[in-house]
């Protein structure tokens, strides 16, 4: 060992003990007060350990570095592999970086929220509801890496609750307040924004809309109408649309109550005068209804009638008639496909159409019976049900619908007192509620297979997976949290 380096290495020696005896000089009121800490060896000792801290700090962490494009990024596990909403993973590797921002960490299609990285490990939160298996996928910079051979499997958790509502008491006139201590008459079609509020028409006698703010926990009334019914948000959630069913009130069609002002005003849309100087939409009364990001559609209880309304300009077009729906039929934009999807209570089916379609010869959509598709049920209303694909399903009275943002499509079956769920490849299995084949209506709260509903009547889904249901004669409303 050269001189030069023995010097060196007692300059470092003694810095350090300058750095010790001021930490020391901290330590000392406490340390008088135990017997035997002024020895030596004791003190030899805790220099060690102090001196030993901080060799371990300088010498830094060798995964602390950025991502080398000129290598490629490799994922070699996931720890755990199973878990659910929130699980704290971490995803090993190579060629990660260290910058959180470059990189997207994916469980199937859903991206998950990452906390931390370095250049071997990625340290993340499992994102809601990917599907049952995952497939994990590294993106840095535009290039990206599978993790091959391991799948991370995700546990649902899932429970019905009431926010809204005293079950079984309906009262004249419904009364406001604190949400589960308010009252509905009959409540029955129901739609909700992006921050949470539940708008609900309470119809008949109820002749008003109810806006339910699930973060202040309060149910308030935001317009009176004569019969509100059917009822959808834009696509931007700027405003919510509400019909007026009943044929005496033409030329109102709806409303439209903007988020601006709390849904506290509203804004009316009329029928307009068509070619043959008679009024569009006529003297019908209305039940399916929907909106997405430029019109509102509204359709008359047994087909006769299907107009769009222009959102802003308010135009009215005639799009389609005499559409064979039965009696009552409802309608969901789902914005996945870009299609409506409409059910039919009186033979138990599913139909979804595009209502862009213009046909050879027309400048403006037209729509027939022969331009929608039959996707689910028998097309019969019979005295059991059963899952299945497509036409395989057997379903009963279908009345409102809701779609996610997954594309998939929820409907209430009043005959059977449940929730349906036809996922994009038209897979049909009942959500919540009794069994397929079952026909128990009561109320319970708890898990969806173990929950009761008495005739159900509309649905709705939010961005974050939240459904709610209008549980009509239970006079209540329901979420369905799926995490």
């Amino acid at each position: 060992m050269t001189a030069q380096f023995i010097i060196l290495n007692n300059l470092i020696i003694i810095k350090q003990m300058k750095s010790f005896f001021k930490h020391l000089d901290c330590m000392l009121p406490c340390l008088r007060k135990t017997t035997g800490l002024r020895s030596v060896a004791l003190l030899a000792l805790v220099f060690v350990a102090f001196a030993g801290c901080r060799n371990e700090a300088n010498t830094g962490n060798e995964y602390d570095k950025p991502h080398d494009p000129n290598k490629a990024i490799v994922v070699k596990s996931i720890g755990p592999s199973k878990g659910g909403l929130g699980t704290k993973v971490v995803i090993s590797g190579e060629n990660f970086g260290n910058d959180p921002s470059k990189i997207n960490v994916y469980f199937n299609t859903k991206k998950a929220l990452v906390m931390k990285v370095q250049d071997n490990a990625i340290y993340a939160l499992v994102p809601k509801q990917p599907g049952e298996y995952s497939t994990i996928k590294v993106e840095v910079e535009g290039r990206e890496s599978v993790l091959e051979g391991v799948q991370f499997q995700y546990f649902i958790r899932s429970t019905v609750t009431t926010v809204a509502g005293i079950w079984n008491n309906s009262t004249n006139p419904p009364v406001d307040g604190p949400a589960l201590e308010a009252t509905f008459y009959r409540p029955a079609k129901v739609a909700v924004d992006d921050e949470g509020n539940v708008m609900v028409a309470d119809d008949q006698n109820g002749k008003r809309i109810r806006m339910i703010s699930t973060k202040d926990n309060r149910m308030t009334t935001v317009l009176e109408v004569v019969v509100p019914w059917s009822c959808s948000f834009n696509e931007q959630f700027s405003y919510f649309y509400v019909m007026e069913r009943n044929a005496a009130q033409r030329p109102l069609l709806f409303y439209g109550l903007s988020k601006e002002s709390n849904y506290m005003m509203s804004d009316l849309f009329y029928d307009q005068i068509g070619e043959d100087g008679d009024r569009i939409f006529g003297n019908y009364v209305a039940c399916a209804f929907a909106a997405d990001d430029t019109y509102v559609y509204m359709m008359s209880e047994r087909g006769e009638r299907f107009v769009r309304v222009h959102q802003q300009t308010k135009k009215v077009e005639l799009i389609g008639q005499n559409i064979p729906t039965g009696q009552y039929s409802h309608m969901v934009y789902n914005k996945v496909d870009g299609k409506l999807y409409l059910s039919l209570e009186a033979s138990g089916r599913i139909m979804r159409f595009d209502p862009h379609h213009t046909p050879a010869g027309r400048t403006t959509p037209w729509i027939t019976w022969d331009d929608m598709e039959w996707i689910i049920g028998t097309g019969v209303v019979s005295s059991t049900s059963k899952e299945g694909n497509g036409h395989d399903a057997q379903l009963g009275t279908l009345c409102g619908l809701g779609a996610d943002h997954d594309g998939n499509v929820y409907i209430c079956d009043q005959k059977f007192h449940c929730v349906w769920k036809v996922d994009p490849l038209l897979n049909c299995t009942v959500f919540a509620g009794p069994p397929a084949g079952a026909a128990v209506s009561g109320y319970r709260d708890g898990k969806p297979e173990e929950a009761q509903f008495n005739r159900p009547y509309d649905i709705t889904a939010t961005y974050d997976g939240l459904i709610y249901v209008a549980d009509t004669y239970n006079y209540v409303v329901r979420c369905i949290s799926i995490q």
